[in-house]
């Protein structure tokens, strides 16, 4: 009894495309060929398509059904490995659907992750806090996170005002009107610093805290006109200039 490529390929209900391509690797071999070049595949083969398909079923590599096939002490050692895959593999899902579970009951958009959530809390909803959001709680520690949403969720209203004045700022303003919001910006900056010192979370200097702060005000900066934006930089070259943390007040 002999069967064609197509016959096999139905009688073990596999795919002409995986026969051709088990060939290719060498996984399967080629059968004899009748005088016409047609191949003729045996019960040898089918036998041999069915295992690999069994084996295919569990999402080995072909490489370790190679070895599996060669010798059936590879087997086990193979399905102890894919057994190891699987449980880290159904430890993401598991932490993938409980993430699922809890944008599905906020009602919110899945792009925005929880932390980020949790940051626009004290920066707002609006498009710009909501960009600036999403980038720190990225760069940002989930911890320093929370403590920058406890400790900003009661700010004063001088922020309030200081960003509608920001905003407002129209991008052909003085350069005396930004040296001073500027200046209110900084004097105002760090009043509420020195206010909630320990509240803060540290700040370091380092070559890749420098870079998380310079891509949050890049965020913060994008929609901003040229005298927003000067502002901004003048904010940001005074507060560096400072020491890298205001001391706490005696």
């Amino acid at each position: 009894m002999s069967w064609s490529t197509s016959q096999l390929a139905d009688l073990a209900g596999v795919t002409l495309r995986s026969i051709r391509h088990w060939h290719e690797i060498g996984l399967l071999p080629e059968p004899e060929r009748l005088t016409n070049g047609y191949k003729q595949y045996t019960a040898r083969h089918l036998v041999l398509v069915l295992r690999i398909a069994r084996l295919t079923g569990f999402g080995l590599t072909l490489e370790d059904i190679a070895r599996m096939l060669d010798s059936e002490d590879q087997g086990q050692e193979s399905m102890r490995g894919l057994r190891a895959e699987l449980d880290t593999r159904i430890a993401d899902l598991e932490r993938i659907r409980s993430e699922v579970d809890h944008v599905i009951g906020l009602g919110v958009s899945p792009d925005v992750s929880p932390e980020a959530l949790l940051a626009m809390e004290a920066l707002g909803h609006d498009p710009v806090s909501r960009n600036v959001a999403i980038v720190m709680a990225h760069l940002t520690p989930k911890e320093d996170t929370i403590t920058f949403v406890e400790t900003f969720k009661d700010a004063p209203e001088e922020f309030t005002n200081l960003n509608t004045s920001i905003w407002g700022l129209p991008a052909d303003a003085e350069d005396t009107e930004i040296t001073a919001l500027a200046d209110l910006a900084v004097s105002t900056i760090k009043g509420f610093v020195e206010l909630h010192y320990d509240a803060l979370p540290d700040v370091g200097n380092s070559p890749a805290e420098r870079r998380s702060a310079d891509a949050l005000t890049a965020v913060a900066t994008e929609s901003m006109n040229q005298a927003q934006r000067r502002v901004m930089q003048l904010v940001v070259e005074e507060l560096t200039n400072s020491v890298e943390r205001l001391p706490p007040p005696p």
